[in-house]
């Protein structure tokens, strides 16, 4: 059985939790099925992601392209869209070539970002399924093409299965999806490995202060979704409080001065030497392992594998309300829940452990159980693969026969060296106008010549 798993990054700075946990299921697959092959479509060029399947002697190809989902806050010139459907395009074109070949008995997308191999499975109609792994808009400020309701709703005609990873991406998922696809799997957490380096020693001191008060550790990508900066302003309020806290920052960034930025606004409120940036690290449960209490401060998270790696390591963790997280965390057993954007909130939540170091102890202590009962089994990578073994098969949702044609026509435009139909008519008009006169007429100014033979 050749399943053709679609990812739609380099992963160029690390691994992000959507390559991870496609990662662990293929693994899991493998491990239990010795039929299964797996083959990747991935993005270009060469990342982290593309390593990962090297190191495991995965087979691969590469391939330019963007997506359907776009980081761009607003929409791109018709040229700019042009150019990039000729790429996005070609890639699919590239892709049917490829599915031709190798004839693939399931094509399985990896997050709502790109949907090339869809679309290159619906033109064969193989059957194909999605991993919906976040929310896009809400918590990546992703824009979409054809608007959220447009590329969700897409997603559900064209899939046999739409696999997410929280009862609460579940009911978002659902305003779109058929109630019928959708299933809740939750990402693998690797607490063995959690566990067996959470004694190492950390690259770089979490805790420096001589006296640090409560300690908070915070593991994530620095960005403003991930809402490093409400932390900073609780640690603001705690000191107006006369409450230490100190916390250390662990994750790399995309947008350089980040971390400034977050210190600026650290000094700005009186405790900049209580702020701590550790970058990326290889094994952050160190850094856990230090800490009396973890915060999850994202506006939203589908999953929130911070917040479970918390867990396993047996922290307690104040997490915003909103997303996976909420799921969970059991407040009052295991940690606090606060609203995203409540300063004060998330400041007492805070100022209880700082004043009752026992009861973060005791929820931590709580925090592997809960863990384990939440994701345990029916809702992991056993549970995953059985839906998806279910659609080998069956008959995949078939687009008709001239979506191939379409899919061609940005290229064909481009070998004219056009990056647009406009473009590509007056090309075409320069070639003929010398051997016809009409018609190179037509091709270069259709409206006018067409307005001028109805006025006749």
């Amino acid at each position: 059985m050749l399943v053709s798993f679609a990812n739609h990054s380099t992963a160029p700075v690390n691994l992000g939790g959507a390559e991870r946990s496609l990662l662990r299921l293929v693994e899991d697959w493998q491990a239990s099925d010795p039929t299964f092959t797996p083959s990747f479509v991935t993005k270009a060029p060469r990342g982290k992601f593309i390593e990962a399947l090297e190191q495991r002697g995965w087979q691969y190809d590469a391939l330019r392209f963007r997506g359907w989902a776009l980081p761009s806050p607003q929409p791109a010139p018709a040229a700019e869209r042009a150019a990039f459907a000729t790429v996005d395009y070609a890639a699919v074109n590239a892709i049917i070539r490829l599915y031709e070949r190798q004839r693939p008995d399931l094509v399985v997308t990896n997050t709502l970002v790109a949907p090339w191999a869809s679309f290159a499975a619906a033109v064969l109609g193989i059957p194909q399924a999605w991993f919906v792994r976040e929310y896009g808009d809400l918590d990546h400020g992703l824009q979409f093409q054809t608007g959220r309701a447009g590329v969700l709703g897409d997603i559900g005609l064209m899939s046999g299965a739409v696999i997410t990873n929280s009862e609460a991406m579940r009911d978002h998922l659902a305003q779109y999806v058929p109630a019928e696809k959708l299933s809740v799997v939750y990402p693998t957490v690797d607490v063995d490995r959690l566990l067996a380096t959470r004694h190492e020693a950390p690259a770089i001191t979490p805790f420096p202060q001589p006296d640090p008060g409560l300690r908070i550790t915070v593991v994530g990508r620095v960005e403003e979704s991930k809402g490093q900066h409400r932390v900073v302003d609780a640690l603001g309020e705690l000191r107006r409080r006369g409450t230490t806290a100190s916390v250390c920052f662990v994750g790399s960034w995309k947008h350089p001065g980040e971390d400034v930025r977050l210190l600026d606004r650290a000094r700005a409120l009186g405790v900049a030497d209580h702020v701590v940036f550790a970058g990326e690290q290889h094994t952050p449960a160190p850094f856990v392992e230090a800490a009396d209490v973890c915060v999850t401060p994202s506006t939203i998270e589908a999953f929130g594998r911070t917040t479970a790696e918390y867990m396993a390591l047996g922290r307690a963790v104040v997490a915003t309300r909103e997303g996976g997280s909420a799921e969970l965390v059991a407040p009052g057993e295991t940690g606090t829940l606060v609203d995203a954007d409540d300063a004060a909130g998330l400041a007492d939540a805070l100022a209880a452990y700082a004043a009752d170091p026992d009861s973060a102890r005791r929820h931590g202590a709580a925090a592997p159980d809960r863990l384990a009962t939440v994701t345990g089994s029916g809702h992991d990578n056993a549970a995953a693969i059985a839906r998806l073994v279910a659609l080998v098969g069956t008959e995949g949702y078939r687009l008709p026969q001239v979506a191939r044609y379409w899919f061609e026509l940005p290229g064909a435009y481009a070998s004219l060296g056009a990056t647009s139909a406009r473009a590509a008519v007056g090309l075409l008009a320069n070639r003929v106008r010398s051997r016809s006169g009409l018609v190179g007429r037509v091709l270069a100014r259709p409206a006018v010549v067409v307005r001028k033979l109805v006025r006749r």
